[in-house]
């Protein structure tokens, strides 16, 4: 009887059970967007052991997520320093941007995950004015004014403090920004922060990494968007412009890599728009033109477009993929150091990093299980793959290549031409021509005479 009992009340707890996870299935709703917060970057990109040290600063942390290590220490100790001497050493300012982000504290910490909890709020108040001080002192002084030997930074710290400021854990978010800027008075500040943006992306004309005087061209003073949350993040929108949307998706595409378009009558052109959203087909008779936007490859790259695609991953834009999608086009246009040449004589891709091996190797490990916007580039890939498959323009291709490629080639096919026309004007004549005076006596002559 004992055992009934036992029996009984292991049924009815089984069935409260489940009917606690029934409920919690029927209330299940979804997670909270991430929109306007600062990810880390997902378990999935760091499997790659190799690529997980391109998401972890060199020299400075910015954000609580790196804070405190104790190989970023040497650059911290300079954070007081640049705060002193943007606020110009005004107590009252300090004091007064302090009050205005403790006030903010909580909104601020909601940009980061749980993470943040280990700070108190005076210690992440601290830590958002150091932070948010240092990346404008360092645009206004360093960046742009070239202020280097009064900072005591060292060259190759400079270079990698540019580097750190775009990855995905270490950003501040922007709000901080702007209310620094408010504390140190410029109406330029906008177009500032946006040259020192545009250094950075990679479709512009040259980047100059060896050299820190500015030589940049004026940028319109364009006010960032309000809805920007991290200096990432704005580099991703510049660098993203003009987007080129596709009509089509999930087409079937059998055209392989650049020398395979070539032979085909597909050149290679850098895009007048330096945006790797948008990309060019035009056609001209058997030839055409693709037009690509130019990018520079050199050691800033590979963690540049790494934090790129893991600010992707994050976002709850379903078409923010521009980045990870222009990566897999290179990809797919790049088989060997012979389609790297190609693009690079073409002014396509700056080469900075070395071998063009060293340039397809980065591509295609960058390509790897990377899933691209289905509708990115569609209607230009449509274009090249109904060029691609012409029978007419490989064999118009393959004639100029053969032929007018070689000089003696072609004035053999000249001369070949002109002398079947002739044989065939000849040929016209000696059937077609009308009978002479002459033919008759020639003919008379012939029979009269035996000739």
């Amino acid at each position: 009887m004992g055992e009934a009992n036992e029996l009984t009340l292991s049924i009815e707890d089984d069935r409260n059970t489940n009917e606690e996870w029934f409920g919690s299935i029927l209330k299940a709703k979804l997670p909270p967007s991430c929109t306007t917060q600062i990810n880390k970057v997902p378990i999935i990109l760091k499997e790659h052991k190799d690529d997980e040290k391109y998401y972890v600063p060199k020299v400075v942390s910015l954000g609580p997520y790196h804070h405190g290590r104790s190989t970023l220490e040497s650059v911290q100790d300079f954070k007081p320093l640049f705060t002193n001497k943007l606020v110009k050493g005004n107590h009252e300012s300090l004091n007064s941007l302090y009050n205005k982000l403790a006030e903010m504290v909580q909104t601020l910490k909601g940009y980061y995950n749980n993470e943040v909890d280990r700070f108190s709020d005076d210690e992440f108040t601290r830590m958002m004015l150091l932070d948010g001080c240092f990346i404008l002192y360092f645009i206004e002084y360093i960046f742009l004014n070239n202020e280097v030997d009064s900072v005591g930074l060292k060259s190759h710290q400079i270079m990698f403090v540019q580097q750190d400021m775009f990855l995905l854990e270490n950003q501040i978010p922007y709000p901080v920004l702007t209310e620094v800027m408010k504390f140190v008075p410029d109406e330029m500040w906008d177009s500032k922060i946006q040259r020192f943006v545009d250094d950075n992306i990679l479709a512009t004309e040259r980047r100059r990494r060896g050299s820190w005087k500015t030589s940049h061209k004026p940028v319109a003073n364009h006010p960032i968007p309000s809805s920007i949350n991290h200096l990432l993040e704005l580099l991703q929108t510049r660098l993203t412009k003009e987007k080129s949307l596709g009509s089509r998706a999930n087409d079937r595409y059998t055209f392989r890599n650049v020398n395979e378009l070539i032979e085909v009558g597909i050149r290679f052109k850098p895009s007048k728009i330096r945006s790797l959203a948008h990309i060019d087909f035009f056609k001209h008779g058997f030839c055409a033109n693709l037009e690509l936007p130019p990018i520079t490859v050199d050691d800033a790259t590979k963690p540049t477009l790494l934090n790129l695609i893991a600010y992707e991953m994050c976002s709850s834009d379903t078409n923010a993929s521009w980045v990870t999608s222009y990566i897999c086009l290179l990809d797919s246009l790049i088989d060997h150091y012979e389609d790297v040449k190609v693009l690079r004589k073409a002014g396509i891709i700056d080469n900075r990093l070395g071998s063009d091996k060293q340039v397809a190797l980065l591509f295609n490990e960058l390509g790897t299980d990377l899933v691209p916007n289905s509708f990115a580039y569609s209607d230009a890939r449509f274009a090249i793959q109904k060029h691609y498959e012409s029978k007419r323009n490989t064999w118009a291709s393959q004639l100029k290549h053969e032929y007018i490629k070689s000089p003696w080639a072609f004035v053999a096919l000249l001369v070949g031409v002109v002398g079947l026309f002739l044989s065939g004007v000849q040929a016209y004549f000696s059937v077609w021509s009308k009978p002479s005076v002459c033919d008759g006596l020639c003919q008379a002559l012939k029979t009269n005479h035996h000739l």
